[in-house]
């Protein structure tokens, strides 16, 4: 069984390197984000923990490998994303060895009855767990699911090493010695799976009921096995939670009290009762379920089927409903499918297993590695970002639905400010009769970022100023603060440092980079916010062939915007101190900082780098020179080209006859209103309606001037 093992841990870690696809959020928010923060202190945790509606039992395990690499020194984003896959690949290698110990249990002493064969063959123990351990390797939805660090996993792993321990009624007897049964083992097994996952309980429970009405020694059963292994398992998962929720809490109670009292499961979706039956459990099974019922009802072994239906029907009852959740019922019938193609002729094993190869590997590898992979490998994008220094202000924005990427552990570096879409459930972070912020969002894009990181860039008076205004006024083709654009209230000194303050401000509130969907790109006011706020598309990944969810979610696209100004009240404060312009101050505190990144990478170069560098700065010296140069001739000569024009006799009689003409015009308007008898006592003397008159009137004269004057032109 070692080499088995190992073996099958090998598999299970090139699955885990293959898997690079998003499923459900939990696999990150309820295991990874939890371990990162009891270790590093920094992350974020979820409704459910701040009301202890999960244990920290499992959030534990991958604990451990983050604290080690902390310890040693090589806590790098690679060991934060790849260690806990690693554990979990070992997790589920011990579920595959469990699968073939439990066909072994169940379906032991089979006879081949191969009708190419010369006899009925003998007994052979270990075909039918050998084929269990084969499906078991071979199954799409284990490939897919079981290496991520979803509680179902690990649940899944020791449910199936508890029932290859217990006692089963009508097993083949020549195996239910002491080395395969273990009662006791069995049950602390399950206990464990229980307190990791409160809902294996409705898995355990008919089992357990069973095993007490018609065991023997029922009282030492329940009293000298059941109650003190479950309440050991008990009482440590609440010493753990009472560790770091620093209060004593009974999760167990709590999970129920939500999910099945108050109904809490069904505010993440509720499905038809017959969802497991009818859609769940044949999607993750497939052509498994046709093998195990022929094994179960040929060889007359109840004991998979009985599982596998009551686990179908328990989990059933609550109306929140997923895949993974069924995963603990794959094993029995992976177990018993393996002994059906164990008892198949050649030929028909032979085409039993290409069914099987070519049913599962397509699904396997397709969904594993490519449908939804964008929202996973956009991180890897995000976190050289953070390397390379890109990142500031408010940092990362994550503008995709609930949860619906990893978050700390695909960047750990805890100086980069990152925020998402909140979902919390009415009265568990959001108040009751409003919408969490993933609605928000979904419902008005554009008014939930104004609202949230500001509008862009401002007038004094706070109004949200016009693009093509600012565009005007500082004859640029593009605005935003990545830009440095002062307010209007910047050219005073005296201004500088309560304007400055305000646009530092708004722009401090704005993300470095955003992260979203391109079904929300089409939202309403999204795209004109990140236009406003200087933003540009850097990144367009593969999410999936066709588009998933609401939000229409095909690509995976990311925003940035370059911090290539300096800081708005550093100038400020040299404007202020030195009486220089805004525009002044800017370029001096450029230079300034220019000088200061030169120092400092002038530190770590070697001798024919830094005789390169001021060689390179020389250059460019001679190049501002020579531009400076340029543009001052260009000026003088402007300017000789303006006196000239003014000492030209023809422009001085031009400009005479302009002004006479203007004299003429004036004097033929003061005979005409003479003639009109119109009044020409000051607008201060009239009543309100006669200053409106006249102003009527001049209005209509400047008209009829005005055309007769293109009138004029035009002949």
């Amino acid at each position: 069984l070692l080499k088995m093992f190992a073996a099958c841990v090998l598999f299970r870690v090139v699955n885990a390197v293959c898997v690079r696809t998003f499923f459900s959020a939990d696999e990150y928010w309820q295991s990874l984000e939890v371990a990162h923060k009891l270790v590093f202190g920094y992350g974020h945790l979820t409704w459910e923990w701040t009301h202890a509606l999960r244990g920290y039992l499992h959030p534990l395990i991958f604990a451990v490998p983050y604290k080690i690499a902390q310890l040693v020194g090589l806590d790098s984003t690679l060991v934060m994303v790849w260690s806990p896959r690693l554990v979990q690949a070992v997790i589920a290698a011990a579920g595959d060895v469990h699968v073939y110990k439990l066909a072994h249990r169940w379906f032991a002493g089979a006879k081949k009855k191969a009708k190419d064969e010369k006899s009925e063959g003998a007994p052979e123990p270990d075909a039918a767990a050998r084929w269990a351990l084969f499906c078991s390797l071979a199954c799409w939805f284990n490939f897919f699911c079981a290496v991520r660090t979803f509680s179902n996993c690990t649940e899944a792993a020791l449910t199936v090493a508890a029932l290859a321990y217990w006692p089963w009624t009508g097993a083949a007897s020549e195996n239910d010695d002491a080395k395969n049964v273990n009662r006791p083992l069995a049950l602390a097994l399950a206990a464990v799976s229980c307190a990791i996952r409160p809902a294996a309980a409705l898995y355990w429970l008919p089992i357990f009921i069973e095993e007490a009405v018609k065991s023997s020694s029922r009282v030492a059963f329940i009293a000298k096995e059941a109650v003190p292994i479950g309440a050991a398992v008990l009482g440590l998962s609440a010493c753990v939670d009472r560790v770091f929720y620093g209060r004593w809490e009974l999760v167990p109670w709590n999970f129920f009290k939500f999910n099945a009292l108050e109904g809490g499961g069904a505010l993440y979706g509720s499905h038809p009762w017959h969802w497991n039956l009818t859609q769940g459990y044949p999607a993750i099974a497939t052509v498994f379920i046709p093998l195990a019922v022929m094994s179960c009802v040929g060889k007359k072994r109840w004991a998979p089927l009985t599982v596998i239906g009551w686990t179908v029907l328990g989990y059933s009852v609550p109306a929140h409903k997923e895949f993974r959740f069924l995963l603990p019922a794959l094993a029995p019938a992976l177990a018993a499918a393996g002994a059906q193609l164990a008892s198949f002729s050649k030929h028909k094993r032979i085409a039993a297993v290409a069914l099987i190869v070519l049913t599962q590997l397509p699904l396997a590898l397709y969904l594993s590695m490519r449908h939804q992979s964008g929202i996973v490998s956009v991180w890897s994008e995000l976190a050289k970002a953070v390397d390379r220094g890109e990142t500031h202000s408010a940092g990362i924005l994550s503008l995709t639905p609930c949860h619906q990427h990893p978050w700390t552990t695909h960047v750990h570096r805890p100086n980069v400010s990152m925020r998402f879409l909140t979902c919390d459930p009415p009265g568990f972070g959001t108040p009751k009769g409003e919408l969490d912020e993933a609605d928000k969002f979904l419902s008005d894009g554009g008014a939930f970022l104004r609202f949230n990181f500001g509008a862009g860039w401002a007038k004094p008076d706070g109004s949200l100023a016009d693009a093509a205004a600012w565009r005007e006024v500082l004859g640029v083709d593009q605005v935003g603060w990545d830009r440095g654009i002062p307010n209007v209230g910047d050219i005073e000194p005296g201004l500088h440092r309560k304007d400055a303050i305000k646009a530092r401000s708004a722009a401090l509130k704005a993300p470095s980079h955003v992260v979203m969907f391109d079904g929300a790109y089409a939202l309403d006011g999204v795209a004109e916010w990140l236009k406003d706020w200087g933003f540009k598309k850097t990144a367009d990944l593969h999410h999936a062939d066709v588009p998933v969810d609401r939000e229409i979610q095909s690509r995976v696209w990311v925003f940035s915007r370059p911090d290539t100004a300096p800081d708005h009240f550093e100038i400020a404060a040299v404007a202020e101190e030195t009486g220089m312009t805004w525009e002044q101050a800017e370029k001096a505190t450029m230079r300034l900082r220019d000088a200061t990144k030169r120092r400092d990478a002038e530190e770590t170069m070697t001798h024919e780098e830094r005789i390169a560098l001021h060689e390179k700065m020389n250059r460019e010296r001679k190049e501002r020179e020579e531009r400076r140069a340029a543009e001052l001739k260009r000026k003088s000569e402007e300017a000789a080209a303006a006196a000239a024009k003014a000492a030209d006799p023809d422009a001085i009689i031009e400009a005479r006859r302009k002004a006479e003409e203007e004299e003429r015009l004036r004097k033929e308007e003061h005979e005409r209103r003479k003639l009109t008898g119109e009044d020409d006592r000051p607008d201060e003397e009239l009543t309100p309606g006669e200053r409106m008159d006249r102003m009527i009137r001049k209005a209509a004269a400047n008209i009829e001037r005005a055309e007769a004057a293109a009138a004029k032109e035009a002949d």
